[in-house]
């Protein structure tokens, strides 16, 4: 990063909104298919070309909405409840509780952990105290309040501050118990949308820290430098 030629806000803004499109897809990628304009949003605005030509993941996607039919569809819809829903036992829970949780309990201390994360930037979940508030859903939502609260700040401090905050939520929060949810998942599914989805989650989670981990860095230093500069004027 320059910190000479453009404000830092304008330059790091098509990162954050790379990362802002990629949480989107996630969290669309996750919810239930109902029907086939859904699916067809993120065949067409998901950049599958683009993760088609740098993960497994985003070739299985690609591959999967290249070939969709009604009738794939409802298996998917089917496969959705098997895996995340019910009836019966779930494939894979999508709340972070049920991982972290010897007992595979809901409602434990992540939850109201998340809860607060939440309430500290202004947010509450319309279900609190009725539904978990730890939904891998809900997860990914914030995540794209976070990255848009960075695209509407200008000044460096809080840039930092704001990405201190997502690294933190991913080092304590989704980076620890995604995994196990995407394993979970590989293991047990035959679905190229959900197989494809599961790969792309995990990787660009891990991803995304190792990046912001960077870019904190790289903005610690151009702070630096301001402060220098500003002590010599």
């Amino acid at each position: 990063m320059n910190s000479t030629s453009k404000p830092l806000h304008i330059q790091l803004q098509s990162f954050l909104l790379a990362r802002k499109n990629y949480y989107e897809l996630l969290h669309l990628l996750f919810l239930v298919p109902t029907n086939d304009e859904f699916l067809l949003i993120i065949r067409n605005y998901g950049n599958l070309q683009e993760l088609e030509e740098i993960h497994e993941g985003g070739r299985i996607l690609r591959n999967f909405f290249d070939h969709l039919t009604d009738e794939q569809i409802q298996r998917e819809y089917e496969e959705f409840h098997r895996l995340f829903v019910g009836p019966g036992p779930l494939v894979a829970p999508p709340w972070e509780s049920y991982y972290r949780s010897r007992e595979h309990l809901l409602f434990e201390e992540w939850t109201y952990q998340i809860r607060e994360q939440y309430h500290h930037f202004g947010l509450q979940f319309k279900n609190e105290n009725n539904e978990p508030d730890d939904h891998l859903l809900f997860e990914l939502e914030f995540m794209v309040r976070l990255v848009d609260l960075c695209l509407q700040e200008t000044r460096t401090e809080e840039i930092v501050a704001l990405i201190s905050s997502q690294i933190h939520f991913l080092e304590k929060h989704l980076t620890i118990w995604v995994p196990y949810f995407c394993k979970r998942i590989i293991e047990h599914t035959s679905s190229q949308l959900y197989l494809g989805a599961a790969m792309l989650l995990e990787d660009l989670l891990s991803f995304d820290l190792t990046t912001l981990l960077e870019v904190r860095e790289a903005l610690s230093s151009v702070r630096q430098e301001e402060s220098e500069r500003a002590i010599i004027k």
